[in-house]
């Protein structure tokens, strides 16, 4: 089973050298309102109780307490979204990754089942990987017959403001998306910090904040809706953000190249503005803390 697949790349070595935090969320359809039917928790890692600002859509915040995440640490997530359940995912702050102590990785394994009639929408806050970080982070969805799926992740390497650059550890990257057993998206990456790719025009190009937004559609016509959209934001302070929108088969993407987390949330969240009624025939509904 993908779910048993992901805990096991965990050696157990690793679970000795720092906190361990699971969180298992599932989510049911009745009446046409979704409710978080199932909850359960060990560590830091908890939820706020779930926000209704559209009635029939759950919205639910996922917390980690301590702000951030160090070598040894590893955080799991799963959520099940059962049949015709509509749910939005987000947290309220940033995922903080600190320096790492004789190069152990800090672990972020996130597991997603969406069924039959079902959508969801996973929207974090951005992940900081300070100077020095090895990470790895690993986001595997899975669908079933006709459930949905669009969600972001974005990532900062090193702190600009704080004139820290990406000089040392390593910072690997898994987001799959798979439908019935078949693989529609995978992405890999791996950056080691001060390594060529950082600055390289085939690579980061100088850039510290990248941005992937995946949204499941087979609609024709909705990348070029994205890209009219996007083209409509005012550039940033940075101005040279780079944006791209695309699509193959059944799977868009956008992607952001920049400086600044905040100018990517901007073009991801114009962009869902967009899709959202496409592909889940309702408008965009910021969550609240969004706004704070």
């Amino acid at each position: 089973m993908p779910h048993a697949a992901l805990v096991a790349i965990i050696p157990e070595s690793a679970h000795a050298a720092g906190w361990r935090a699971e969180l298992a969320l599932g989510f049911s359809e009745s009446g046409g309102r979704t409710t978080l039917s199932r909850r359960r928790h060990s560590g830091p890692l908890r939820v706020q109780r779930p926000f209704y600002p559209e009635l029939q859509v759950c919205h639910v915040y996922i917390l980690h307490p301590p702000g951030g995440i160090v070598g040894g640490d590893t955080l799991q997530i799963q959520v099940q979204a059962g049949e015709r359940a509509q749910v939005l995912l987000t947290t309220p702050a940033a995922n903080k990754f600190y320096r790492s102590k004789n190069g152990t990785s800090a672990r972020l394994h996130q597991s997603l089942t969406v069924e039959g009639g079902a959508s969801l929408e996973w929207f974090p806050q951005e992940s900081i990987v300070f100077d020095g970080a090895w990470v790895d982070s690993v986001t595997r969805v899975e669908l079933t017959r006709d459930a949905h799926f669009m969600g972001w992740e974005i990532t900062c390497l090193g702190r600009r403001a704080a004139q820290e650059v990406y000089t040392q550890g390593e910072y690997r990257q898994h987001f799959e998306i798979w439908r019935d057993g078949r693989p529609l998206w995978i992405e890999r990456a791996c950056v080691t910090g001060g390594s060529a790719l950082l600055g390289a025009a085939w690579g980061l190009a100088g850039f510290s904040v990248t941005g992937s937004f995946v949204c499941i559609t087979k609609n024709p016509g909705a990348v070029q809706c994205v890209r009219d959209a996007v083209a409509k934001i005012t550039p940033s302070q940075n101005g040279d953000d780079l944006f791209s929108a695309t699509q193959r088969d059944e799977v868009l993407i956008c992607r952001y190249l920049g400086h600044s987390a905040e100018q990517a949330r901007h073009y991801f969240i114009r962009a869902w503005g967009v899709l959202r009624p496409l592909v889940l025939e309702r408008t965009a509904c910021a969550p609240r803390i969004w706004a704070t």
